[in-house]
């Protein structure tokens, strides 16, 4: 995760939370291998942003630890309520959606194909 990517999502994030009401928000990074620290200010942006717009909780799918941390950080700064689980699945019952089959996010990062 960088903040170039961050950014490069925040205005479609920001639309899509404006039309939501009390939304959960899912943040699967199942893939992630690493994160530039310098995409804390720019996750810092997206979580004020889904609080500012009355969300409640954030939950987390990751096993990197390292962006865990960060993630509970961030909902502890804007008073978010956060947790973690092991996979999308899990995440999908959490925030109430049932037996949902697991699908990729409007706002996938898709980093490009190292050549």
């Amino acid at each position: 995760m960088t903040r170039v990517l961050a950014e490069r999502q925040y205005e479609q994030f920001r639309s899509l939370v404006t039309g939501t009401t009390s939304p959960n928000w899912i943040i699967e990074q199942l893939e992630l291998t690493g994160f530039d620290p310098g995409a804390v200010s720019s996750g810092a942006r997206w979580f004020g942003t889904f609080k500012d717009r009355g969300g409640q909780q954030v939950i987390f799918v990751s096993h990197v630890s390292a962006a865990r941390m960060v993630a509970a950080s961030l909902a502890f700064a804007v008073h978010a309520k956060i947790s973690a689980c092991d996979s999308l699945k899990e995440a999908y019952e959490r925030a109430g959606l049932g037996a949902v089959e697991p699908r990729p996010s409007l706002l996938a990062f898709k980093p490009p194909k190292k050549t």
